[in-house]
């Protein structure tokens, strides 16, 4: 009998796992998403718009940085959330990102950047509702103190 109940616990495992996760699904990030600048003291002065399309496993992303001085600086990449490495262009740079979900947070890893941002992660999380996103980087070559960011979406 003890065999018996061993073998079914077994056999249960994989099962309460799959069930546990079948009704978890990712969020949806796609939109325009603009910088509260009140709640994200770190981008000092700057103006930055998200687009960002999340469409059959991909997530085309565009991020327009407007300077203080009004200089516009546009980086975009397209990648799938299965950790694959992909091209990102950041204003005619090239470094490389990788995309994974951890729970309903979206990770991106920018790697290969210039010298003074070499790694970085983000970790992109929605609010309940789906108008807000916070971006939390966490700076890992070189190593600095992680800074948030908080969107509104447009529209």
């Amino acid at each position: 009998m003890a065999c018996f109940r061993l073998a079914l616990a077994v056999l249960a495992a994989p099962l309460a796992t799959y069930l546990a996760f079948a009704g978890s699904t990712t969020p949806n990030f796609s939109g325009t998403w603009q910088l509260d600048s009140a709640k994200s003291p770190a981008a000092e002065g700057r103006s930055i718009t998200y687009t960002i399309q999340d469409a059959s496993g991909k997530i085309n992303f565009t991020r327009v940085i407007r300077e203080k001085d009004g200089k516009e600086i546009t980086s975009k990449f397209t990648c799938d959330t299965g950790g694959t490495q992909c091209e990102f262009d950041e204003d005619g740079r090239k470094a490389h990102v990788s995309l994974w979900y951890d729970g309903t947070a979206l990770v991106i890893l920018k790697t290969d950047g210039p010298k003074e941002d070499a790694v970085t992660q983000w970790k992109l999380e929605l609010d309940p509702g789906g108008s807000t996103l916070k971006v939390d980087f966490q700076h890992i070559d070189p190593s600095e103190k992680t800074e948030t960011l908080v969107f509104d979406k447009k529209g």
